[in-house]
């Protein structure tokens, strides 16, 4: 479900493969607390191989935002499908991070 890589520029990368709902947001938040932890600069979450997210996961996804933002530190997202990329411009989630399809 969760794949996670560092790069050699201070980068951790959040692989998630499946949907982000149902019992799965629990594991979910318990990944972004683990990458919150580390030293990392830039935080990706590569949505590839997500189809769907609950509000839960998007209220989760704000909140590490909030903490790494106010850590000087930042979270992009590269991956989403068209869906999901309309679904984060309907909340407007691209004014405050970083989204790459």
């Amino acid at each position: 479900m969760f794949q996670k890589k560092e790069t050699t520029k201070g980068e951790a990368i959040l692989e998630i493969h499946g949907p982000l709902s149902g019992d799965i947001t629990n594991e979910f938040q318990k990944q972004l607390q683990e990458l919150a932890a580390g030293g990392n600069n830039t935080i990706t979450l590569d949505l590839s191989d997500v189809g769907t997210i609950n509000s839960s996961s998007l209220g989760k996804i704000l909140l590490f935002r909030k903490k790494l933002s106010e850590e000087g530190r930042t979270l992009q997202i590269k991956g989403c499908s068209e869906a999901l990329f309309k679904t984060f411009q309907m909340i407007k989630f691209d004014k405050l991070i970083n989204i790459e399809r």
